[in-house]
């Protein structure tokens, strides 16, 4: 099983980096068209391509810090709710307990 995943793993890196290799290759065809039609608008278009590129680490950024900061409020809310009922906290535990267990422990008939 463990082998199959690691093929699959390799085989998805190897198709990663040829798509990567595919990418660049024609990326660099395209900057040497340009290169001779019009210098000025590679320049534009590889300015545009960097300003692009650093929005986009910004906003995953920015994505990212705010989906951990929900995670913290909402665990930070639940934690709260365990102090204020702690009684009421290990009797959902302990019902959970059961059902899993009775529903884990039925007999195969």
């Amino acid at each position: 099983m463990a082998s199959k995943e690691k093929d699959l793993r390799r085989a998805a890196e190897r198709s990663l980096k040829e798509t990567r290799r595919d990418f660049d290759k024609r990326i660099d065809e395209i900057r040497a068209e340009l290169q001779e039609i019009a210098p000025e608008a590679v320049e534009k278009v590889e300015r545009s391509l960097n300003d692009l590129k650093n929005d986009l680490k910004t906003e995953l950024k920015t994505g990212f810090d705010d989906v951990n900061g929900m995670f913290e409020d909402e665990v930070e809310s639940g934690r709260e709710q365990v102090r204020e009922h702690p009684l009421l906290a290990v009797g959902v535990a302990v019902m959970a307990g059961v059902i899993v267990g009775m529903l884990l422990g039925k007999n195969k008939d």
